[in-house]
């Protein structure tokens, strides 16, 4: 980019150092010509004839060089110019270009409904992360609260098994062990098996008597096994007189033959004699299928890991995992924390899940559950899924439309700036053809209007040139033929002064030798026939310049046309060059008015907001064609005042070479009268003279007559002598006229070139 503008620059430098070159030379020449007709009128008019002829010839042939030299030069560099400035422009587009903005524009409320989703998602996921939170703790309290009513009404029921008459007659009463009193403890312990679901088994052992459980008696010392086995001691020392829960009893499970795996947990409570002294244990057994049940029935989660972990570590899990609640880090910080209840998001083999526990009051046992995050998060994932289709619906969209709009309006544009391109540049010859119906139409049909009065204007400010300089050259060419005619008419006057000079001479000679006329009859008669030849020939001179000043006459009153028809047709080229300032105030016009367009296309874009940014970008391209109408229209009108400057230096200039020619029309006038007034005097002297020759014999008696004639000639002679050197100032004045009319014709040619030159640059073909 950089590369082009500067060789653009650089172009334009040389052109414009072309033209002041141009110009110094044409500077110089014309103070060549001054110094030369300077020297010139020092010269003898012979010599000045030659002179002027060497001077001018070169320099009509260099003006005949130089012309279409000037036009082959500066014809091609509009087009070269214009097309870098277009090629570097069209290259420069790029990001910038209309149709990138105009997508840009209608991304930006897809970017905003994209983070809106993004929003709506974070605001969704936090609002389910902390209700399926707060759920999960509700339904692990749930599972907390019924397991502890449950538990609770296992510890009710071995109260009421450790006061049961039955139970405590046979093994706290007698020392005799009937048969019904153990029928009657096994039919208790039944009724209380069948009547809660929880309970697996219910076992009652002490120092004496048998074992008995709800499906009767026990054969073995369950009793003693259960004593010295390890759960049996830990049992001893830690219950006291009340109750406590175990996980297992693996002695008394080998001497009744249960299985372990069928209950979850023990209850073992204290059975008291009447002096409130342990005899026994009452040993209930929970369902580990029916744990499994309620566990496995919790409303959590599909994927959710539940379980109830007991306070040695045992614990009963819903589902196909094998996870160890103890093993993990979050397991014991909940079991060493101080709430009953809580949740956290925790990490499990690569997985996230929400850990929520509930510890039942009074132990250490906790009910637990791990809920997968993915699970919680699905409402919120759908969303953001339908968010992004909804986006990427959105921004095809968005692309496709802001493509067709952006596309016909760079198309436009494009169509626009070229042929104003080329305008700017001198082509007027291009045109905008635009099938759209919109505001670009009305601009278009504007500006190839603008293009055709332009174009008109410049044919005819071309015809006009060329006539002013097929004019200027006429003139130039009778200009030289009257200056070479004054010449001569100086050559005449100059040769009649030197002839009345000698004839005023000769009148004096004349009076001096009156009184010895008689004495010199023939010399007089020898004078006499000197005169009549002298008269014959100052009117053969006479009558030539009679020929020579009607000839001049019609040779200045042709220049006088030609004169009057330059005026005529340089005013003609004013009133044009006029009447394209009105084509620039339409020109402004329009600029303005689109301008207006613009700025009320930014206020609607503005009261629209971001969904308007689009129009405010198509707008501010058209605030920059409407300034660059309007640049156009000033550089047009600054050219177009330059032009009117020229033309009124013109007609100045053609003004006073129509004041220089009447002025001369009026000196040849007064030429033609003296003229006359010689000629009429001459034949008078001419008729004087026969009467001389004819009065030879009576020249005596006439010499008063003679004398007043002579006399009379005398006078007339002084006054021709005044006339002819008024009409010789009058000659040197005329040819001093008819040099400035030659100069003005010269600086006529010359600005006919420049405004040639300033025409050429536009192309309308």
């Amino acid at each position: 980019m950089k590369t082009r503008k500067q060789k653009i620059r650089q172009e334009r430098s040389e052109e414009m150092q072309e033209t002041r070159q141009l110009k110094v030379e044409k500077r110089e020449e014309r103070k060549q010509l001054e110094v030369k007709k300077e020297k010139l009128k020092k010269v003898k008019p012979k010599k000045e004839k030659l002179k002027k002829e060497k001077v001018r010839k070169p320099k009509k042939e260099r003006i005949k060089k130089e012309r279409p030299a000037k036009q082959t030069e500066r014809k091609p560099q509009p087009k070269k110019t214009g097309n870098s400035r277009k090629a570097a422009k069209d290259k420069g587009m790029g990001l910038r270009g209309i149709q990138v903005k105009l997508i840009g524009a209608f991304m930006i409320p897809v970017i905003l409904f994209v983070i809106i989703g993004f929003m709506i998602y974070s605001k969704c996921s936090t609002t389910l992360n902390s209700t399926y939170e707060a759920s999960a703790n509700t339904s692990v309290g749930t599972l907390e609260e019924y397991l502890g009513l449950g538990f609770e009404n296992i510890e009710l029921m071995a109260t009421r098994l450790s006061i049961n008459s039955a139970i405590t007659s046979y093994y706290t009463g007698s020392e005799v062990k009937s048969e019904s009193m153990l029928m009657d403890t096994k039919v208790a312990l039944s009724n209380e098996s069948t009547a809660d679901k929880f309970i697996d088994h219910i076992i009652v052992c002490a120092k004496s008597g048998t074992a008995c459980s709800e499906k009767g008696a026990i054969r073995g010392d369950v009793y003693n096994a259960f004593v010295e086995s390890e759960e049996g001691k830990n049992v001893e020392s830690e219950i006291g007189m009340g109750s406590m829960w175990i996980s297992s009893h693996p002695a008394i499970d080998e001497v009744t033959g249960y299985d372990s795996d069928e209950y979850a947990l023990s209850l073992v409570t204290v059975l008291k004699n009447n002096s409130n002294k342990s005899v026994g244990y009452i040993i209930i057994d929970v369902k580990t299928s029916f744990i499994q049940d309620i566990l496995d029935n919790a409303q959590i989660s599909d994927n959710s890991i539940k379980g109830f972990v007991l306070e040695d570590g045992s614990q009963v899990l819903s589902g196909d995992s094998d996870i160890k609640f103890t093993d993990t880090d979050f397991y014991q910080e909940a079991l060493a924390g101080e709430n009953l209840q809580g949740s956290k998001e925790v990490s499990y083999e690569g997985a996230d899940y929400l850990f929520t526990y509930s510890r039942i009051e009074g132990t250490n046992m906790l009910v637990c559950a791990m809920v997968p995050q993915k699970e919680i998060m699905a409402g919120a994932q759908a969303i953001l899924r339908y968010t992004l289709i909804a986006v990427a619906i959105c921004a095809v969209i968005a692309i496709v439309v802001g493509s067709v709009l952006a596309s016909g309006i760079s198309k436009a544009i494009r169509k626009v700036n070229r042929v104003l391109k080329k305008t700017s540049d001198g082509d007027l010859t291009g045109q905008i053809s635009m099938k759209r119906k919109d505001e670009f139409n009305v601009l278009s049909s504007s500006i190839t209007n603008m293009i055709g009065s332009m174009k008109d204007l410049i044919l005819k400010m071309t015809n006009v040139s060329g006539h002013v300089s097929d004019s200027a050259v006429q003139v130039g060419t009778n200009s030289e033929v009257l200056l070479e005619v004054t010449k001569n008419i100086t050559e005449a006057v100059d040769y009649i002064n030197s002839g009345i000079s000698q004839q005023a001479q000769d009148t004096e000679s004349c009076l001096e030798q009156m009184n010895g006329l008689a004495e010199r009859i023939n010399v007089v008669h020898e004078n006499t026939d000197e005169i009549s030849e002298i008269a014959q020939e100052a009117q053969g001179a006479i009558e030539n310049g009679m020929v020579i000043v009607a000839n001049l006459g019609e040779k200045v009153q042709g220049t006088t046309e030609v004169t009057e028809t330059i005026i005529r047709e340089i005013r003609e080229l004013n009133k044009e060059s006029i009447a394209i300032n009105s084509i620039i105030g339409t020109i402004n016009e329009i600029a303005e008015q689109t301008n207006l367009l613009s700025l009320n296309a930014s206020i609607e874009a503005a009261r629209a907001g971001e969904a308007g940014r689009g129009f405010a970008v198509v707008s501010e391209e058209i605030r920059k064609l409407a300034e660059q109408s309007g640049n156009a229209g000033n550089q047009i009108g600054e050219i177009i005042n330059h032009i009117q400057e020229r033309l009124a230096a013109t007609i100045e200039t053609a003004g006073l070479a129509g004041e220089s020619v009447a002025f001369q029309t009026e000196a040849l006038n007064n030429t033609v009268d003296v003229f006359k007034n010689i000629s009429q005097q001459v034949s008078k002297l001419a008729e004087d003279v026969e009467k001389i020759t004819q009065s030879v014999g009576g020249i005596e008696q006439a010499k008063d007559d003679t004398m007043n004639a002579i006399e009379s000639i005398s006078t007339t002679s002084n006054q021709t002598e005044s006339a002819s050197e008024e009409l010789a100032r009058s000659t040197e004045k005329q040819l001093q006229a008819v040099e400035v009319l030659n100069d003005a014709v010269k600086r006529l040619q010359m600005d006919a070139e420049d405004l040639d030159t300033s025409v050429s640059i536009f192309k309308v073909q």
